[in-house]
């Protein structure tokens, strides 16, 4: 079946919002991009707390594909 035109913007802006948060966790661990305001035990529970956003993000996206695949072989 052909999705539609709304499935598929909300597909693209998960797929985004998995990028984002991944990237904010990866950029809040392991850089020193804006050290100046998020600093210490703040900086890394931030970048924890977006890693763990993006996993929970993706794991929906991964349980919606996994039951309309299912929904689509009945």
């Amino acid at each position: 079946m052909k999705k539609s035109p709304i499935e598929l913007i909300n597909l693209v802006f998960s797929g985004m919002m998995v990028l984002l948060t991944f990237t904010g966790a990866i950029v809040f661990l392991f850089t020193d991009l804006l050290s100046d305001r998020a600093y210490g035990n703040k900086r890394i529970i931030l970048g924890v707390v977006f890693l763990a956003y993006a996993i929970y993000r993706l794991y929906r996206m991964y349980t919606a594909f996994k039951s309309e695949k299912k929904s689509q072989e009945e």
